[in-house]
């Protein structure tokens, strides 16, 4: 019935960001990219089933900018100068992490709807992001297993799903790598956005574990760890580490947004 009506009455195409009116042609993806003034290039050859309508306008489209090196070399962070940002000088328990772009403006916005709002309809142009965060910086790094951050079910109740496995599994259609569900989040923790990375990694002791079953598969590899927002690198640390003790041989970050 609602397609019928679709049919009949047609309503006016709005950008998923901003929700103004969208001119028909700039609201197409073809295999090679969307039509339009789009910042974004997909170097790879999509995978069956990519080409699908997007609808963002040009403004909302030219926000979505990629963070510009120089680069930390361990949290990408854009620095001024190249090296290590402060944060980092300590080390990590990761190889390096990266991200596509800045959490503010459009992917901000975009974000925030696809984890709390449950706006599913934004998953293909994030997953796209991501994957573009991977060309940029992870394609050629040799990967066995991509792992989502894992929710709490708590979590996964109140939001409807695990929005980094979502990510994951958009990533890893894209890229061929298979997705391992190889962590658990054992404890639910609240009030996690006021503390900062020290606190946040206290709070955090224990709450990652390697799930038994999977532990033969961790052992030796190389895991690409996949989540939405990487914000202080508490729970990047706190993942990669549970992975580590698994038997990991190294760990690897991607987010859409930092």
């Amino acid at each position: 019935m609602e397609a019928l009506l679709g049919l009949l009455y047609p309503q006016e195409r709005s950008c998923l960001s901003c929700r103004s009116s969208l001119p028909e042609e700039n609201s197409t993806w073809n295999r090679n990219g969307p039509s339009g003034d789009w910042p974004v290039s997909l170097p790879r050859e999509p995978v069956a089933g990519w080409a699908s309508e997007i609808p963002l306008c040009p403004r909302c489209q030219a926000d979505l900018i990629p963070i510009e090196p120089p680069y930390c070399l361990l949290c990408g962070r854009h620095i001024e100068e190249p090296g290590r940002c402060p944060e980092c000088i300590r080390g990590s328990a990761f190889v390096l992490s990266r991200s596509y772009g800045k959490y503010e403006g459009v992917l901000r916005d975009m974000l925030h709807r696809f984890k709390f709002s449950r706006e599913e309809k934004l998953l293909p142009i994030l997953g796209s992001c991501l994957c573009q965060g991977w060309n940029l910086h992870m394609a050629h790094f040799s990967t066995d297993w991509l792992v989502p951050v894992p929710a709490h079910p708590k979590r996964i109740k109140e939001r409807g799903y695990n929005q980094a496995e979502r990510l994951a599994l958009h990533l890893s259609s894209y890229s061929n790598i298979p997705l391992l569900p190889a962590l658990q989040r054992q404890i639910h923790l609240k009030g996690q956005a006021t503390r900062n990375r020290q606190e946040r990694l206290k709070a955090l002791q224990g709450t990652y574990v390697c799930d038994p079953a999977f532990l033969d598969a961790v052992s030796g590899s190389s895991v690409l760890l996949v989540d939405d927002i990487y914000t202080t690198g508490a729970t990047a640390e706190a993942c990669a580490r549970a992975l580590m003790e698994a038997g990991a041989e190294q760990v690897y970050v991607i987010t859409v947004a930092r």
